[in-house]
């Protein structure tokens, strides 16, 4: 991991609070959407980050870019597809988690005349910031492990074991941030970070 400065820790917490409301409200609405009314029970039906951002995986992302949100509880059997369903949900979380990133590069020509000077380049630095975290988030969280948005691909797997692998989520964390500190992921993941941003930031 590069050597990160107080400044680059506060613009990756701020680009993290944007990424665990867009990704986390995109995971619940596909599961209303598809059939399960839990996550709008749960509270988690919301835009707020505070419903979704969790201390470990967020922590994870901004200190080694690999970060998830608190897991959103669906039940496979109350979503019309069926277990196809979570791996649409999946889907879901990752493609608006590059959406949010893609809508602010579109509108920051627009956007950053109107701000002072040290506005201005506060904005472009967590745009950019936003945009790069996101692409590792959404390229983590199709990941089939728990605590991931992925670890509902494992539910569909085994449905039978979803209440097992919903209890070792938190321990899970725990594990996962201790593997990102060492670097792990980020290298086995770079060529396809690399790919992934090209397609969808450009350059």
């Amino acid at each position: 991991m590069n050597d990160l400065t107080l400044q680059q820790l506060v613009l990756r917490l701020i680009a993290y609070v944007f990424i665990a409301g867009i990704h986390g409200l995109a995971v619940a609405a596909a599961a209303v959407a598809l059939g399960d009314q839990g996550p709008r029970h749960d509270g988690r039906l919301r835009l707020s980050p505070l419903a979704h951002m969790d201390i470990i995986g967020t922590a994870a992302g901004v200190l080694f870019s690999i970060g998830w949100i608190r897991p959103i509880a669906v039940d496979p059997a109350e979503l019309r597809p069926g277990r196809i369903g979570l791996a649409i949900i999946v889907a879901a979380g990752a493609v608006a988690t590059l959406l949010g990133a893609v809508a602010l590069r579109l509108v920051r020509p627009l956007l950053l005349p109107l701000l002072p000077d040290t506005a201005s380049v506060t904005a472009f630095a967590v745009i950019e910031i936003i945009g790069e975290l996101s692409v590792w988030f959404a390229l983590i969280n199709v990941l089939p492990l728990p605590p991931l948005t992925g670890g509902l691909l494992l539910i569909a797997a085994a449905p039978a074991q979803g209440k097992i692998i919903g209890r070792i989520a938190p321990y899970a964390g725990l594990a996962l941030a201790a593997v990102a500190a060492t670097g792990v992921f980020v290298k086995a993941l770079g060529p396809g970070f690399r790919i992934l941003r090209g397609l969808v930031l450009g350059g």
